[in-house]
């Protein structure tokens, strides 16, 4: 018996994979897998489960993931402030987990094939089969057979039309849906695409933002808690929060009311074609505003210049599916020094469309400690230990200049 399973999200291409893996590659039985990493909730994990009862899949697996996507990612984003081009990684670092997460499944269950229902266009593709390629391989012992990693609807070259027609000759309902505008919901972010993103020059309508923001909503000061670059608290005029995961759902929640993290971003994607897309971003605003100010009154100029080459080679590697080369655990483990001092509070001013200020209080505070006070007059060093500073830091380019000028030649 050949038992397949299906990282399955109860969308067209998705239900389009249950009936045609059976049919065209022989499963006899099939699982699927919906992986949460934050971006579902109870309505939507119940829709999952009905469309795959519904497709008729033998059996559903939901996998709760959201406290495991920000231990391995999100916690990291943040150490480095990490973004491509201002992008915060919205979305596509999540399905890093979810791929991992079904493949995990799916060797527990002992199954010959792994399906996903990525096009052979964008950056899915590669996060799926990266994860099967590394977790799907058989072990040298033998005790593990190599898993097939299936995509259908680029082998195949399935279009939307053809998925549609597919499932209505097995009898199986096409949910209308409004096709205009497509929605990625995740911990992090939203991503939205449409028509208008598919020029240089296109704005989406106001009212197909995903988030509408409240015309009434007063400025706030929220406290975020900082302990060795980790989010450890929240704290509103409404009480405060303690776990990272409902911290970020919080702050995206507010972030939404002031209407904050509203961005457009173009890509180039690992096949090598432009991308653009609309998307929101209100925690990771927040919580980048306030880290990054943290992080310029306790890090030094150095380790600030420093990490921002290494945040972004972050960023590119897990942007480009690259989650199990050894140079992400090297950064990681440099990004973790680096917040040994990240620890305090930051207080976030919001009101309505930005973030008006961010202060911090914070033992390590540079700016506080003795001696440090910018200003006029210096105290921890004379008008002489100055004058003579200066001196030797101008010296080697006075000496240079000094030279008479070599001859045009």
């Amino acid at each position: 018996m050949k038992t397949g399973l299906i990282a399955f999200s109860g969308g067209l291409d998705t239900s389009f994979l249950v009936p045609f893996a059976r049919e065209q590659y022989g499963m006899d039985r099939i699982i699927t897998c919906a992986v949460d990493t934050g971006g579902f909730d109870e309505a939507e994990k119940a829709r999952i489960a009905a469309r795959s009862k519904e497709v008729g899949a033998d059996d559903h697996v939901l996998i709760e993931a959201a406290d495991e996507y920000y231990d391995q990612i999100i916690k990291y984003l943040i150490f480095g402030n990490v973004s491509r081009d201002g992008y915060p990684l919205c979305v596509g670092a999540e399905r890093l987990v979810q791929a991992q997460k079904c493949l995990e499944t799916a060797r527990a269950k002992g199954v010959d094939a792994f399906f996903h229902g990525s096009t052979g266009a964008g950056n899915d593709q590669y996060r799926f089969d990266v994860a099967a390629q590394v977790l799907g391989q058989a072990s040298a012992d033998g005790k593990n057979k190599e898993i097939d990693c299936i995509a259908p609807v680029r082998e195949h070259g399935v279009t939307r039309e053809c998925s549609t027609a597919f499932l209505k000759e097995h009898g199986i309902e096409v949910h209308a849906k409004n096709t205009n505008y497509s929605y990625n919901v995740g911990l992090w972010g939203v991503s939205i695409g449409g028509k208008e993103t598919l020029t240089s020059d296109g704005l989406i309508p106001e009212d197909v933002w995903y988030s509408q923001p409240r015309g009434d909503a007063s400025p706030i000061v929220v406290d975020l808690e900082f302990a060795q670059g980790e989010l450890v608290k929240m704290k509103t005029p409404d009480g405060s929060i303690t776990d990272p995961v409902s911290i970020i759902r919080k702050l995206t929640e507010l972030g939404n009311a002031f209407g904050l993290g509203r961005h457009y971003h173009i890509g180039t994607s690992v096949p090598g074609k432009k991308g653009r897309l609309a998307y929101e971003s209100p925690a990771a605003d927040i919580i980048y505003a306030a880290h990054r100010a943290f992080e310029k009154h306790v890090l030094t100029q150095a380790q600030i210049s420093a990490k921002k080459p290494l945040a972004e080679e972050f960023g590119r590697l897990v942007h480009e599916a690259k989650i199990f080369e050894p140079l992400l655990d090297d950064i990681k483990a440099f990004l973790v020094s680096s917040q040994a001092r990240v620890t305090g509070t930051a207080s976030v001013h919001l009101a309505s469309g930005r973030i008006t200020a961010v202060t911090i209080q914070s033992p390590f505070d540079l700016l506080g400690a003795a001696g440090a006070t910018y200003g006029e007059t210096a105290e921890a060093y004379s008008a002489e230990d100055a004058a003579g500073a200066a001196k030797l830091h101008g010296f080697e380019q006075a000496l240079y200049a000094s030279l008479e000028k070599p001859p045009k030649g």
